[in-house]
C-alpha cells in the first residue's frame, strides 16, 4: 500500500495557525484512505490520531527530513517547504504540491516598509521558487479556482501544458485541483470554561461581542473597524470589539499593525472601554469557546493583490462552523461565498462609516443576525474537510497519468503517436540545447533510427504468396513458430519504449538542472557584482569616512590647542578674581575702619557741643544773677523755648 507524507512547514500542535491546521485536517481526513506519516518542524504536541504517525524534523537541515522521504512513496508538501528543503524537488516520489497560500504576494505586503533592495531579493526569491514547484509537482493543489487560473498560467509559460497532457485530462483537474481550507467535521462545542465574558475588563454577560479572530497581520485592516466604533456605541452602547491579539505561534518576524491598533484604540479613548485586546494565542481545541461567545465577526483587509488571490481564510470558515455572521472587505473570494449565501456583510474597503452601518444593521436587528446565522451554519456544513478533500483523494487512488509513449499497444496509430513524440522530444532537445555534444546527438539519432526500424518489423506479417493449400500451410507454421517470436518482439518493443522514456525523461531532468545551475550562477554572477559594486562603494565611504577622520583630528586638535589657551586665559582670570577678591575685602575692612573712626569722631563732638551748651546755660544763669544783684530787679524765671 502508497504511504503518504505530509511535510507542514509551519507548527502542528495545540497553538497553531492557519498553515498547520490546513496539513493537519487533511492529514486527519486521508488517513481514512492510506497510511500517512505528518512531519513539522516543531514536536507535534497533539493526542494520538488512528492512521497518522507523527514526526519532526530540522527546518533547514536536509538530513534531518532524509529519513521521512526514504520511506514514502506519496509526499504532500507546502510548497514553502522547498524554499528551506530544495532536496524535495528531487524526491524520486510522486510529489503533490500545496499551494493554497499565495507565498510571493503575501511577502510583497509583509515586507513593504522594508529598503526596496531586500524587497527586491525577497521578489526574485519568490518568484524564483514557485517557478521551481511548478516546474516538478506531479500534481498541485489550490484553494481557489481564481488561483487556480493564475497557477495554470504559469503551468503554460514553463511548457508543462503539452498536447498529450491535454489529451489525457482536458481541464487539468488531475494536475490542479482545488482544495479549499475546510471547516471541521465535528460540530462546535463549548467546554463549559469562561472565555472572554468575564475574563477581560468592561467584558460582561450583556455585552454583544464583534470579535476579530483572526491575527492582526500586516496585509489585513483592523483599524478601520477600531475608527468605525465611536459611531456603533453611539447606537449600540453595549457592543464591545475584541482582537484575538495573541503572538502567532511559529512566525519569528514582528508585524507592526498589533501596536498600531492598539495605540489607535488608546488615542480614540476606546482601548479597554470598547475595544479589547485578548494576548495569548487560543489552543486549536478552544476556539469554540471563544467564537460561541461572539455575536457578529468581522475580517477587514486593504486593496492588494494577496487579497484577489487569498484563499478563503481559517478563521473566516470558523465562523461558520459556528455559525455566525460576518462582516468583511470586498473584493476577495470570502466575501463573495459571504454574500453569495448571505451569511454576512461585505463592505468597500476602508470604509468606516459602512463598517459602523453594518455592525449596526446586525447588532440592532436581531431577525437579520438570526437569518445569517442560519445560512452561515448552511455553508459550513458544505465545507466540512471531509467533503473538501475529495478531489485530493481522487488523484491518490489512480496511478500517474502515462503518457503515450509509454502505454503503446500494438495499434499502428498508436506506433505512430510514438514516433511523432520522438521527433518532438529530438526537436526540443536541439532547441533547448543547441550546443549539445555531437557525440549524444549522434547516439539519440541512432535510438531513434532503431525504434523505427522495430516498429516497422516487430510484426513479421505473414507472406501472402501461392495458392490456398501453400497459404493454409504457411499460417500453421506462423501459428506453431512465428507467433511466440512476435509477442517476444512486441514485448522488445515496449521495452524500448519505456527505456527511451525513461533516458528522454532523465535527459530532461538533467536539461533542467543544467538550466536551473546555468540560472543560479547568472544569479551568484549577477550578485558578485551587486557585492563588487557595494564594495567599491564601501571603499569609497571607507575613503571618504578616512578624511573626514582626519579632518576631525586636525579639528581635534585645533580644539585642544584652543583648550589649552582657553585653559591658561582661565587660570589668569582665576588669579585676577582672587587679586581683585584680596582688593575688596582690603577695602572693606579699611571701610569699617573709617566708618568707625567717624561715628566715634561724631560722638566726641556731639558730647563736646552737649557740654558747650550746658556752660553756655550755666553762663547765661550767672550772668542773670549777676544782673539782679546789680539792680535789685527780681530775677525772671528761666522762658521756655
Amino acid at each position: 500500500m502508497s504511504t503518504l507524507l505530509i511535510i507542514a512547514h509551519d507548527v502542528i500542535g495545540r497553538r497553531m495557525a492557519g498553515p498547520g491546521i490546513r496539513m493537519w485536517e487533511l492529514a486527519r481526513v486521508l488517513a481514512h484512505t492510506l497510511p500517512v506519516t505528518l512531519i513539522a518542524p516543531r514536536p507535534i504536541d497533539l493526542p494520538p490520531t488512528t492512521g497518522i504517525t507523527y514526526g519532526h524534523y530540522q527546518w533547514g537541515e536536509a538530513a534531518s527530513l532524509a529519513p521521512y522521504l526514504a520511506t514514502a512513496s506519496i509526499a504532500l508538501i507546502n510548497g514553502f517547504v522547498a524554499a528551506a528543503h530544495p532536496e524535495v524537488l528531487t524526491y524520486a516520489g510522486r510529489l503533490i504540491i500545496d499551494l493554497y497560500d499565495p507565498v510571493a504576494f503575501e511577502n510583497l505586503e509583509l515586507f513593504r516598509r522594508h529598503p526596496v533592495t531586500e524587497r527586491r531579493h525577497i521578489a526574485e526569491r519568490d518568484v524564483a521558487l514557485l517557478r521551481d514547484l511548478l516546474r516538478r509537482g506531479d500534481h498541485f493543489l489550490c484553494a481557489t479556482e481564481r488561483q487556480r487560473d493564475l497557477y495554470i498560467g504559469g503551468l503554460l509559460v514553463l511548457g508543462r501544458l503539452t498536447p498529450d497532457l491535454i489529451d489525457t485530462d482536458p481541464l487539468l483537474r488531475r494536475l490542479i485541483d482545488v482544495v479549499p481550507f475546510g471547516v471541521s467535521d465535528d460540530p462546535p462545542q463549548a467546554s463549559g470554561q469562561p472565555a472572554l465574558r468575564g475574563v477581560l475588563d468592561d467584558l460582561g454577560p450583556d455585552h454583544e461581542i464583534i470579535l476579530w479572530s483572526s491575527g492582526l497581520w500586516d496585509w489585513l485592516d483592523p483599524q478601520t473597524v477600531v475608527r468605525a466604533m465611536p459611531h456603533v456605541l453611539t447606537v449600540v452602547p453595549n457592543a464591545r470589539l475584541v482582537f484575538l491579539a495573541g503572538r502567532h505561534p511559529g512566525l519569528g518576524y514582528e508585524m507592526i499593525t498589533p501596536q498600531q491598533t492598539r495605540q489607535l484604540a488608546a488615542e480614540l479613548g476606546l482601548l479597554g472601554k470598547g475595544v479589547h485586546f485578548y494576548e495569548e494565542w487560543i489552543p486549536y481545541e478552544r476556539r469554540a469557546d471563544f467564537l460561541l461567545e461572539a455575536t457578529v465577526m468581522v475580517s477587514l483587509h486593504s486593496e492588494h493583490l494577496e487579497t484577489r488571490y487569498a484563499a478563503v481564510r481559517s478563521r473566516v470558515l470558523d465562523h461558520l462552523w459556528v455559525g455566525k455572521p460576518t462582516v468583511l472587505s470586498a473584493g476577495d473570494a470570502a466575501a463573495d461565498l459571504i454574500i453569495s449565501h448571505d451569511a454576512g456583510e461585505a463592505v468597500p474597503i476602508g470604509d468606516v462609516d459602512a463598517v459602523a452601518a453594518a455592525l449596526i444593521r446586525l447588532l440592532a436587528d436581531p431577525q437579520r443576525q438570526a437569518v445569517q446565522s442560519v445560512n452561515a451554519a448552511k455553508l459550513g456544513q458544505q465545507l466540512r474537510w471531509s467533503h473538501v478533500v475529495q478531489p485530493l483523494i481522487r488523484v491518490l487512488t489512480v496511478p500517474l497519468p502515462v503518457s503515450p509513449k509509454a502505454a503503446q499497444s500494438q495499434s499502428d496509430h498508436e506506433i505512430a503517436l510514438v514516433d511523432a513524440n520522438l521527433l518532438s522530444q529530438e526537436e526540443t532537445i536541439s532547441m533547448v540545447t543547441p550546443d549539445i555534444d555531437q557525440t549524444a546527438a549522434i547516439l539519440h539519432k541512432v535510438r531513434n533510427d532503431a525504434i523505427r526500424a522495430q516498429e516497422q518489423i516487430w510484426k513479421m506479417e505473414q507472406p501472402a504468396s501461392g495458392g490456398l493449400s501453400w497459404r493454409w500451410l504457411q499460417q500453421k507454421i506462423w501459428v506453431l513458430i512465428m507467433k511466440l517470436q512476435r509477442d517476444y518482439n512486441a514485448a522488445v518493443l515496449r521495452s524500448t519504449y519505456a527505456l527511451a522514456e525513461q533516458i528522454d525523461h532523465t535527459t530532461r531532468l538533467l536539461f533542467d538542472v543544467s538550466a536551473r545551475l546555468e540560472q543560479r550562477a547568472q544569479t551568484l554572477e549577477q550578485r558578485a557584482q551587486t557585492l563588487e559594486q557595494r564594495a567599491q562603494t564601501l571603499e569609497q565611504r571607507a575613503q571618504t569616512l578616512e578624511q573626514r577622520a582626519q579632518t576631525l583630528e586636525q579639528r581635534a586638535q585645533t580644539l585642544e590647542q584652543r583648550a589649552q589657551t582657553l585653559e591658561q586665559r582661565v587660570q589668569t582670570l582665576e588669579q585676577l578674581v582672587q587679586e581683585l577678591r584680596l582688593r575688596v575685602s582690603n577695602l572693606e575692612d579699611g571701610m569699617q575702619d573709617h566708618n568707625h573712626r567717624q561715628v566715634a569722631e561724631i560722638h566726641q563732638i556731639g558730647q563736646q557741643i552737649r557740654d558747650f551748651a550746658d556752660q553756655l546755660a550755666g553762663l547765661e544763669e550767672t550772668l542773670t544773677q549777676v544782673l539782679t544783684h546789680i539792680s535789685g530787679i527780681p530775677a525772671l524765671p528761666p522762658q521756655k523755648e
